[in-house]
C-alpha cells in the first residue's frame, strides 16, 4: 500500500472531515486528535496514544443544491467508517515511541462516481462529485521527544480508467467490449505536533494535491456494414479534484476542562483543470476557457469540553469554518457553480471505561452567489444554461456516529 502512485481521485474527507470528533469540530482537530482519525487530520497524533484503538461509524452527507430556487438532485453520500491505531511495543527507548494507523471511508452506493457534464452545462465542481469515492488512510508516526512527534501517510483513493471497442463479430453483427479497471492512487500527507506546555499545543500538516485524470477511449470499427473508417473517440478529463493545501493549528486550554483550536488551511485551487475536454471537434475549433480557480485560505475554530459523571465522562464540542469559493465569476462558456461555506459543527463524546461512543452533525451553508454573462464571452448565448444570469445556493447536511474502543 506503500509504493505504487498512479493518479488520485477526491475523496470525502477533504469536504467534512473524518471521524465524529472531526465534523463535530468543523475540522479544527490538526493538534488534539489520536487515534484513527490523526491519519487523515495529522498522522503524527498517533503517537500520542499509549494503547491500541480501534473504531466503526457511519456517516451520510445530503446535498440540497439549488439553481435558480430549483434543486439539482444531487445524490446523497452515505459511507461507513473503519479505523484502528497500534502503538508499538517495543523494546528500551523505542517502546510506545512508534505509531501505526488506517482509517477507512468506504461509501455505501459505489467504488468511485462522477457525473461529468458537456462544457458549459451547469455543474457544482467543487460539491457534487467529491464525496462519492473509496478512500484508505495509513500512517506512521514517531515521537522522539515526550513533547513532540512526527508523522507521515499516505490517502488511498480509487480511481476509474477503460474503455469501448465496438467491432464486427460472427455473422457479421456489431459487438462492443467495454473494459472497466479500478486502479488505486496515492498522495503524500505529512504532519507535526508539538506542545511546549499542558496548555498550548501546536500542529503543522501538508497534504498533496489529488486528483483523477480518466481517459476513456471509445473505437468503432464498422468493418462491411458501413465502409467508412470511424475516428476514436477519446473522452478525457479530470473526474474529481482535491487541492494540495497547508495547514496550521494554535490550540490552548484556558481552563484544564476546555480546549479551544484556531486553524487555518491554504488550499491550491489554482491546479484545477476542466473536468472535460473536446473530443471529435475540428483543428481550428475555439479552445475550451481554462477554469482560472485561484487559492483560498480557510478559517477554523473548534472548542470541546470535558465533564466527568463518575466513571463517565461528556465532551460537548462545537466547530465554524469558513470556506470561500475558488471559483471566478462565470461570465463566460463555463457553469462552474460553487458558493462560499459557513461550516458550522456540533457533537458530543461520552467515554465509559476504554468504551466510547462519538455523534457529530454539521451544516455547512452556502452563501447565494449570481452569475452574469458578458455577451462577448459567450458565443451561443441560446444554448447556454446560465444565460443571461444564474443565481445558485443550498445546503449540505452531515451526521456521524461513531463507536470507539481501546483494547
Amino acid at each position: 500500500m506503500l509504493a505504487c502512485a498512479p493518479e488520485a481521485s477526491a475523496s470525502s474527507v477533504d469536504l467534512f472531515g473524518y471521524g465524529a470528533r472531526g465534523i463535530a469540530m468543523s475540522g479544527a482537530a490538526l493538534s488534539s486528535t489520536g487515534g484513527q482519525a490523526a491519519v487523515y487530520y495529522n498522522p503524527a497524533g498517533l503517537a500520542l496514544e499509549s494503547r491500541p484503538s480501534f473504531a466503526l461509524g457511519i456517516q451520510e452527507a445530503t446535498f440540497h443544491l439549488r439553481q435558480n430556487g430549483r434543486d439539482v438532485g444531487a445524490r446523497r453520500a452515505p459511507a461507513l467508517m473503519l479505523g484502528l491505531a497500534m502503538p508499538l511495543p517495543l523494546r528500551g527507548w523505542l517502546d510506545r515511541r512508534i505509531a501505526l494507523g488506517m482509517g477507512l471511508i468506504i461509501p455505501q452506493n459505489s467504488i468511485l462516481i462522477a457525473d461529468l457534464h458537456r462544457p458549459g452545462d451547469t455543474d457544482f465542481v467543487v460539491l457534487a462529485n467529491r464525496a462519492q469515492t473509496v478512500s484508505i488512510q495509513t500512517a506512521i508516526a514517531f515521537r522522539p521527544i515526550d513533547r513532540l512527534s512526527l508523522g507521515i501517510g499516505v490517502l488511498t483513493l480509487a480511481g476509474l480508467e477503460g474503455g469501448v471497442e465496438v467491432a464486427p463479430r460472427e455473422g457479421g453483427r456489431l459487438g462492443s467490449s467495454v473494459r472497466d479497471v479500478v486502479i488505486a492512487s496515492y498522495s503524500l500527507v505529512v504532519g507535526m505536533q508539538a506542545s511546549p506546555t499542558d496548555w498550548l499545543s501546536l500542529a503543522l500538516t501538508w497534504r498533496a494535491e489529488s486528483r483523477a485524470d480518466f481517459d476513456f477511449p471509445v473505437q468503432a470499427d464498422l468493418g462491411d456494414t458501413v465502409p467508412l473508417p470511424v475516428p476514436t473517440l477519446d473522452i478525457r478529463g479530470t473526474a474529481q479534484f482535491d487541492p494540495a493545501q497547508l495547514a496550521m493549528e494554535l490550540a490552548l486550554r484556558p481552563r484544564p476542562w476546555l480546549l479551544v483550536a484556531f486553524d487555518v488551511a491554504s488550499k491550491r485551487w489554482s491546479r484545477f483543470d476542466n473536468p472535460i475536454v473536446y473530443t471529435a471537434v475540428p483543428e481550428d475549433y475555439p479552445p475550451q476557457p481554462v477554469p482560472a480557480f485561484h487559492d483560498i485560505v480557510v478559517w477554523r475554530v473548534g472548542a470541546e469540553a470535558t465533564a466527568d459523571i463518575g466513571e463517565w465522562r461528556l465532551l460537548p464540542r462545537l466547530g465554524f469554518a469558513w470556506e470561500p469559493s475558488p471559483a471566478p465569476a462565470q461570465t463566460g462558456l463555463h457553469n462552474y457553480l460553487d458558493n462560499d461555506r459557513a461550516i458550522l459543527g456540533a457533537g458530543v463524546g461520552v467515554r465509559w471505561r476504554r468504551l466510547r461512543l462519538d455523534v457529530a452533525g454539521q451544516v455547512q451553508l452556502l452563501r447565494a452567489r449570481t452569475e452574469v454573462k458578458d455577451p462577448a464571452l459567450v458565443d451561443d448565448t441560446a444554448s447556454n444554461p446560465g444565460w443571461p444570469s444564474i443565481r445558485h445556493d443550498g445546503e449540505v447536511v452531515i451526521w456521524s456516529v461513531e463507536l470507539g474502543a481501546e483494547l
